[in-house]
């Protein structure tokens, strides 16, 4: 049953097409869950009578047709990492004593804090004319955004997102347990900065932690807030929207 966790199945190229097909749906049903889920319960806590699958209708289907597609690229950075794991390659480990615990609990924001940079000015490429229309185009189709929009990408853009992990996986050690964290985060906070909901209400984290509000600026004005999860490289490069938060 768990075939994958003997590295000898990648000689088997039945196996391989069936942990690709397995990888894949996992990654699209998660998206396609957190997504729903997250809108569904928004929705009963503040009892709005907003529902984005009758009102968006198109919208949606268009965006999860993409979603798909991110998904397969996704799985294919994702299958290409678990096989340099398994050959040992990685800065992956799996011993909790192999490091400090200390730096356990810090090897998670040093990731976020890197794939935020990379990110921030990765974004800010993709803004430039030329580039833009063949690589992110796509995702900017939907300005009134919703939580499905959040994986809707060209193929490019897809996967030079996903590009940053196996590069991270090779020179930042982190436990696996804190690998599944991050890309939980990064998928959650996808969801919640397009979801059309602002869950951010404190002026604290409305100025620091990206939400539906700041990411919904950049995409009405464009040229503003290219950050992912953090504000601060907006702020340091004055790129952040002076128009305010709601």
């Amino acid at each position: 049953m768990f075939y994958f966790l003997s590295k000898n199945f990648w000689g088997d190229p039945w196996l391989v097409a069936m942990f690709l097909a397995s990888v894949l749906v996992i990654i699209f049903l998660r998206y396609v869950f957190v997504a729903y889920f997250y809108n569904k319960i928004f929705r009963a806590i503040t009892k709005s009578q907003l529902n984005i699958y009758l009102t968006k209708k198109k919208q949606v289907i268009k965006e999860i047709k993409w979603s798909f597609i991110s998904s397969g690229i996704f799985t294919v950075y994702g299958a290409l990492c678990f096989w340099a794991y398994q050959q040992g390659y990685t800065s992956i480990y799996e011993e909790v004593s192999a490091y400090p615990i200390w730096y356990l609990c810090i090897s998670p924001l040093l990731f976020l804090f890197f794939y935020e940079t990379y990110y921030y000015w990765l974004h800010r490429w993709m803004h430039r004319p030329g580039i833009y229309k063949i690589v992110h185009h796509v995702h900017h189709q939907s300005i009134d955004t919703t939580v499905f929009t959040s994986f809707s990408f060209h193929p490019l853009e897809a996967s030079l997102q996903f590009l940053f992990f196996p590069i991270a996986i090779f020179f930042i050690p982190m436990h696996y347990t804190i690998v599944l964290l991050v890309l939980t985060i990064l998928t959650l906070s996808a969801v919640i900065n397009h979801s059309g909901m602002e869950i951010f209400k404190k002026s604290f984290l409305l100025k620091n932690i990206i939400g539906f509000s700041h990411h919904h600026l950049h995409h009405v004005e464009f040229k503003t807030n290219y950050g992912l999860y953090l504000t601060w490289w907006d702020k340091w490069m004055r790129t952040e929207s002076k128009t305010p938060l709601e």
